[in-house]
């Protein structure tokens, strides 16, 4: 190795002046080459890391979650619907449908834009199941229309039965298949843009090399103090370099703010919501399966644990407290999806909607717990009136407060996600374009910077 740099070193000083030159400007034009493939392959390439978080990988993480919030609110109002007289609870007979619809909506969305394989299977059960679960509760209608409580509470079971072992589950594999998904491109694409990046700086800094080692030659073989071509080559390459990097950084954290800062807090929140509507179901089965209304109460505090559990001495009243009284992002002892979400405090705003939505909950659990207290003491209509009602101070108006508040903190991690993906492809717009102009650009001010020299010899 050493003999072979040598015998290199010897031969390149046995060279003449103008075949050094020409040397030098072919390796200028050589590594503006590189900086130009280095370039728009890393643009390219951090362009279709925001494409696959922001536009193929999120909205199908979305979309289902979406879906597993209307199965699970379709399912509470159907338990509504069945807890009063045929005809006299419009309000759940008419959410039950909007919700119907909107999950075949959804659901037809997503076999339209099937990204990976295993996600077929999991649509196509889910519409399957959709359509028995329909009928089952179609004859539920039916045995409830004749005032048959042992019907009603037979094929309600079984409706119950595949909204809990199967389409929730479904709907929650559809999730994970699409989060791991982007997990795996996600950390795929960080490495590739830290390798871009490095390749762009590389290749920028031997071409700048290369220029300022022409300059260096000229100036002591030839007594030329300065190159104006070569300065503006040398002066455009740095800021052309400058220019780069910042730009693929900034690609780079407008993905990470959406993937880990935005993204895994709406994940968090949707997680929340759709465990909280299955959670409302329950509180409805719990009065009208009162045979199973034990299994239906722990299946309650076993999703609202899910989305807060509290160490002894805490409550939903005292950790909202202490979220509203520091800026504290996480309380000892307190876990779970709204502690989770906390926890990722990142944008302007989103504490207070975090905190608002935690309290929220606690409003609606408290309201259920009257539920169970009326319920125990003989008092089933009322609790059922309290369970049903939409007035201020009833659990549906409690629950649509906190489905609002949990909203209000989505909505502002979806805008922060939308503008990290629109920034992130700002970014890297126009490299296509500039960088091929800033390496001919290079090119040429190189051979006329040492055109002059060169015709010197050949006079």
């Amino acid at each position: 190795m050493t003999n072979a740099l040598f015998r290199s070193s010897k031969a390149i000083t046995k060279l003449t002046t103008p075949q050094l030159l020409k040397g030098g400007l072919y390796l200028t034009w050589g590594a503006s080459f590189l900086v130009l493939i280095a370039t728009i392959s890393g643009a390219q390439g951090a362009r279709h890391a925001i494409k696959t978080v922001g536009k193929d990988s999120a909205p199908s993480i979305i979309s289902a979650q979406r879906i597993k919030d209307s199965l699970a609110d379709m399912d509470a109002n159907a338990a509504n619907e069945f807890l009063v007289p045929s005809g006299q609870n419009p309000e759940a007979v008419k959410s039950y449908e909007e919700r119907r619809q909107k999950v075949n909506r959804m659901l037809l969305d997503a076999a339209k834009n099937i990204t990976y394989d295993s996600e077929d299977k999991i649509i196509l059960t889910l519409q399957v199941k959709l359509g028995e679960y329909l009928t089952k509760i179609q004859q539920v209608r039916d045995f409830h229309a004749r005032n048959d409580k042992n019907g009603v509470l037979l094929h309600y079971r079984e409706a119950a039965d595949l909204i809990d072992k199967t389409l929730l589950p479904t709907a929650d594999n559809l999730n994970e298949v699409n989060w791991k998904a982007l997990d795996r491109t996600y950390g795929d694409e960080q490495f590739a843009s830290a390798r871009s990046l490095f390749l762009v700086v590389i290749s920028s800094l031997l071409l700048i090399g290369i220029l300022v080692n022409i300059q260096l030659f000229l100036s002591k073989r030839m007594r030329r103090t300065l190159n104006p071509m070569l300065l503006a080559a040398t002066a455009i390459a740095i800021l052309f370099l400058g220019y780069t990097a910042r730009a693929f950084l900034s690609a780079s954290n407008n993905l990470k703010v959406a993937k880990e800062d935005a993204l895994q807090s709406i994940q968090d929140l949707r997680k929340a919501r759709s465990i909280a509507y299955s959670a409302n179901g329950d509180e409805s089965r719990y009065l009208l399966d009162t045979a199973l209304a034990a299994k239906h109460e722990q299946s309650y505090s076993q999703k609202v644990a899910q989305l807060a559990t509290f160490s002894q001495g805490q409550n939903f009243q005292t950790v909202t407290t202490s979220f509203a009284q520091s800026q504290a992002k996480e309380v000892n002892g307190f876990t779970g999806y709204l502690a989770e979400e906390l926890k990722n405090i990142t944008f302007d705003g989103e504490r207070a909607a975090a905190v608002d939505t935690l309290s929220k909950f606690g409003q609606y659990n408290a309201i259920d717990q009257k539920i169970r207290q009326l319920q125990r003491s003989g008092r089933y209509t009322e609790a059922i009136a309290l369970c049903v009602g939409n007035n201020p101070g009833q659990s549906n108006w409690a629950f649509a407060q906190f489905l609002q508040a949990n909203q209000n903190t989505i909505d502002i991690n979806q805008k922060a996600f939308d503008e990290a993906v629109d920034q992130g492809f700002k970014d890297v717009d126009g490299f296509e374009v500039v960088t091929p102009v800033v390496a001919v650009a290079i090119a040429l001010l190189t051979l006329f910077g040492l055109l002059p020299r060169m015709k010197e010899y050949s006079a």
